[in-house]
């Protein structure tokens, strides 16, 4: 009997996998880092001075806010890891890990968008929508397993069968 073995991406979808990983990675770690670091001025300029969407959603709680930067810089750290390894089970835990966190933030803001619709709010839903994207297309670029064969003088692998295990 054979294994499944990951099969690290190669070409294209290896370009793929470390482009939409590092561009997560980059994206969500330089807000992360900054709200972790300097949580008030995150809070009150995110994402540029005079346009803050934080701000937007009172009070202001430095704990919530260092702790929001650190759980996101965690994840940062996991797909960088992903990126520069392009191991698939990595790359696909640290995908899905991603959409775990960036699908839940797209809808909520989807949701409480300023009205009347403008250029801010677009430039915010975009803004929102890549890392779902970048994720979407690293999961898929992964790659799965494929069969290897039984390594020489090693049996194949097989189920007990009944009355061996009723014994």
């Amino acid at each position: 009997m054979s294994e499944r073995r990951p099969t690290v991406p190669t070409g294209t979808r290896l370009v793929r996998v470390r482009t939409c990983l590092a561009l997560l990675a980059v994206g969500e770690g330089l807000p992360a880092a900054w709200a972790l670091l300097w949580p008030r001025h995150f809070y009150d300029t995110y994402p540029l001075p005079g346009h803050p969407w934080v701000a937007g959603f009172p009070p202001y709680n430095e704990h919530l806010t260092r702790d929001f930067g650190a759980a996101v810089l965690a994840l940062t750290v996991v797909l960088g890891w992903a990126a520069c390894t392009a191991q698939p089970q990595l790359v696909r835990a640290a995908a899905v890990s991603a959409l775990t966190f960036c699908v839940p933030h797209l809808a909520f803001h989807s949701a409480h968008l300023g009205h009347p619709f403008g250029l801010e709010e677009a430039f915010q839903l975009v803004s929102l929508s890549v890392p779902v994207a970048a994720a979407v297309v690293a999961l898929l670029a992964a790659g799965g397993t494929t069969r290897t064969a039984d390594p020489p003088g090693h049996p194949p692998v097989r189920s007990p069968t009944q009355e061996e295990t009723s014994g």
